[in-house]
């Protein structure tokens, strides 16, 4: 009887624990379906480094001057004494309008002139001579009055004959066309012979280059870091030009002046850089692209671009915890360098960011990473 006991005591026994065993099997099979089954990404740690930033701002250029020649005196054009495209100092004559009306005009004035001039000298000789006889009692005040106005009223008709030789004067000296800067001529737009108008007729452009501006708008928020640039308590900021074709100018230019208003359309501040044109390689009205190139401090924290969620106007990334827990962190975006995404505010040293396998996690979700000790966010 006691041995068929021990005999069914130790069946049970081996009963249970290989039912122990069969649960422990299953439970390691379970937990190994369930590590395979949660998604794998691909990590990067966030790691402070120096990055070299080029930010590009479309631009206009903008000669130091641009002056369209429109005479103030009217007449046909008489002859041209410059060459397209020659480079002309201030005051050089460049066309002559006929001037024989002017000059007629001139003559006739100056004549009236003349004419005041005597009137008034004999004016000026009665006033004196009747105011010596008043001294005598040999005339009336009245007549010494009488010939008092009539100097004074000589002396205005000179005055107002001189201003009238002035301006003719000016008309005579203006049909000769001059440059009002220093500059390079363009392609005349009038021929010998054509009738010019004053104030309408364009005859030419000449435009000053040397140096020239660049013309771009920033928003209002960069306002306070550009208005330290152009006080010189900005960093090692450089300004180049770029052309359509990705060239780029050689020398580089700085900030010349920044606008007093906020254009309230768009938001944004007009910054005029200056660069040196001593080659004449830049032109007025070129569309060009300005590149402010700059080192950030070591203390920049950057991401790679590919771990950018953007959803409407919100920015983040996908955060993993210790326990690899996906949470979304919001996040302030700098410029982007290469491929790398500069971050202003949102990240801290050694967070770890998803970079690839974005698409399948969402916050919450526990993840497998790809290769343990994944690389840091470097550039």
């Amino acid at each position: 009887m006691y041995l068929i006991n021990y005999k069914r005591t130790f069946y049970v026994a081996g009963m249970i624990l290989c039912a122990a065993c069969g649960n422990s099997k299953k439970q390691q099979q379970q937990a190994a379906m369930m590590g395979m089954m949660k998604p794998t990404v691909v990590a990067a740690e966030v790691v402070p480094a120096v990055y070299t930033v080029s930010e590009k701002f479309p631009a206009t250029l903008v000669a130091h001057d641009v002056v369209q020649l429109k005479p103030d005196v009217s007449g046909y054009l008489e002859a041209i004494r410059v060459a397209d495209g020659s480079n002309v100092t201030k005051g050089q004559p460049l066309y002559d309008i006929d001037r024989s009306r002017y000059a007629a005009a001139y003559g006739q004035v100056a004549a009236t002139q003349q004419q005041a001039e005597a009137d008034l000298a004999q004016r000026q000789r009665d006033y004196e001579r009747y105011k010596s006889l008043l001294e005598h009692d040999a005339i009336s005040k009245q007549t010494v009055d009488q010939a008092y106005t009539a100097m004074l009223t000589a002396q205005a008709n000179v005055a107002a004959a001189k201003a009238s030789v002035a301006r003719a004067g000016t008309d005579v000296n203006h049909a000769v066309v001059r440059a009002p800067v220093t500059g390079k001529i363009g392609i005349v737009q009038v021929k010998v012979g054509d009738v010019i108008n004053a104030g309408q007729t364009l005859i030419n452009t000449i435009v000053n280059e040397h140096p020239m501006f660049a013309d771009m708008d920033i928003p209002q928020a960069r306002l306070p870091e550009f208005l330290r640039i152009q006080s010189g308590k900005g960093g090692d900021e450089k300004f180049y030009i770029q052309f359509g074709d990705g060239t780029r100018y050689g020398e580089a230019g700085k900030v010349l002046t920044i606008n007093n208003i906020v254009d309230p359309q768009t938001g944004t501040v007009r910054v005029r850089l200056v660069f040196e044109n001593k080659d004449g390689m830049l032109k007025s009205g070129m569309s060009i692209v300005v590149v402010m190139q700059y080192g950030t401090p070591a203390t920049q924290l950057a991401i790679p671009a590919k771990a950018i969620i953007q959803n409407l106007s919100e920015t983040s990334v996908y955060t993993i915890s210790k326990d690899n827990v996906i949470r979304a962190q919001d996040i302030v975006p700098g410029p982007v360098t290469d491929t790398m995404q500069l971050v202003t505010s949102g990240l801290k040293a050694g967070d770890r960011i998803v970079v690839e396998g974005i698409q399948r996690v969402k916050p919450g979700d526990t993840v497998n990473i790809a290769g343990a000790g994944a690389g840091a966010a470097k550039p």
